[in-house]
């Protein structure tokens, strides 16, 4: 007989986590699951920490044949699901014993619900749960004071909010998900494109008011990951939700964070001396968002380095802000951070501090280009 769950984690390089996060999937109190581990790291790290486990006739390890990044990695482990229902764990995340039995009860229940979701707390590397931080993602994804139930207006919670978070705290249909769309573009924003696919089906969404994982903040996260070619994900994805016109009275939302996507974008490609890239995004920006601030991006393109960073910061300050005191300013200034994704990129990853209410996890054993280019034509 097959098992109604299948619990997909993926593995890149990073496994100090993966034992705990694997407990916490053990230890659930709702039984009638599948593990599938993917293994994109190219070692057999991942599979050395699974057999330690002991649970190994609960366990499928599919190392990948080469790198596959994380989107083709799910949909690979989706292929392999014998489940009805998918729910994904992070491979540096803790889920609390009660996860699935909250969850997967209101899709046995509504055969037209697509999706379960909760929220959950936000811990640092040793596994202590800053409250203050909790709250605080609660509130910017739009779950603080959401009441149980089916969610009154999905697409904006998913599409506008970010808030279920895929990789987490939700289990949803496998059938309603069209995987051809999880392609290589989305990247690390997979989550928060598996939550708009879901959303596009304008079926119900169901909310669980329990914070039913914790999710880790540690410098390996991909929220901390600094790259010139990151956000691109987001960027694709709002183009293509524009393109594809799934939610047309979120239209006007949809345009903001496309624009704010291409201007966040921008930033990271300035900052990593990517000139021509970067006045590309933030001529995009300004056309889809009419911000001006992507002007003034623009115009920082053409600039030496350290004037650059000074005129931006300039800008940013209201004209009260003096020469900056090294280069790595040049990554806060315009400090517009690009909505949409449910954990990745939206919120930056806060140091714990000593004063947070500290707990420790049930489930936890141990505690350069031309700088004369012509603005490129592009449409909004």
């Amino acid at each position: 007989m097959n098992p109604r769950v299948s619990i997909i984690v993926t593995v890149y390089k990073r496994t100090e986590y993966l034992a705990e996060a694997l407990e916490s999937a053990f230890a659930q109190s709702y039984r009638d699951f599948e593990i599938i581990v993917v293994d994109d790291s190219g070692t057999a790290a991942a599979k050395n920490i699974v057999t330690a486990c002991g649970h190994a006739e609960q366990v499928k390890c599919l190392p990948n044949p080469k790198t596959l990044g994380v989107a083709l990695s799910i949909v690979r482990a989706v292929e392999h699901a014998r489940g009805d229902f998918i729910a994904i764990l992070n491979d540096d995340d803790i889920w609390e014993s009660d996860l699935l039995a909250e969850l997967v009860a209101p899709l046995e229940a509504d055969p037209s619900c697509v999706l379960a979701t909760s929220d959950h707390w936000i811990m640092d590397t040793g596994g202590r749960i800053d409250v203050g931080l909790s709250e605080s993602w609660s509130l910017d994804f739009g779950r603080a004071s959401l009441p149980k139930g089916i969610v009154t207006n999905a697409a904006e919670f998913a599409v506008v909010k970010g808030g279920p978070a895929i990789n987490i705290t939700s289990v949803f249909r496998k059938d309603v998900v069209d995987w051809s769309l999880l392609v290589p573009e989305v990247s690390g924003a997979y989550d928060y494109w598996i939550s708009c696919l879901l959303a596009a089906t304008g079926r119900p969404i169901y909310y669980v008011p329990k914070r039913l994982a914790r999710w880790r903040v540690h410098v390996e996260m991909e929220t901390r990951r600094r790259s010139h070619d990151k956000g691109e994900d987001l960027i694709y994805i709002f183009a293509t939700l524009r393109e594809q016109g799934w939610f047309p009275e979120l239209g006007s939302a949809i345009r903001a964070k496309l624009a704010e996507s291409l201007f966040a974008a921008g930033r990271n490609k300035l900052h990593f001396g990517h000139s021509r890239e970067a006045r590309r995004h933030f001529w995009r920006s300004f056309l889809v968002g009419f911000r001006p601030l992507a002007l003034a991006g623009v115009v920082g393109t053409f600039l030496p380095r350290s004037l650059r960073i000074w005129l931006l910061t300039h800008i940013r300050s209201g004209g009260k802000t003096s020469a900056p005191e090294s280069p790595d300013q040049e990554l806060h200034i315009l400090n517009n951070r690009p909505a949409g994704s449910a954990r990745r990129g939206k919120k930056r990853a806060a140091t714990m501090g000593a004063e947070s209410e500290v707990q420790r996890p049930a489930t936890a054993r141990r505690e350069s280009a031309s700088q004369s280019d012509s603005l490129p034509q592009v449409r909004p």
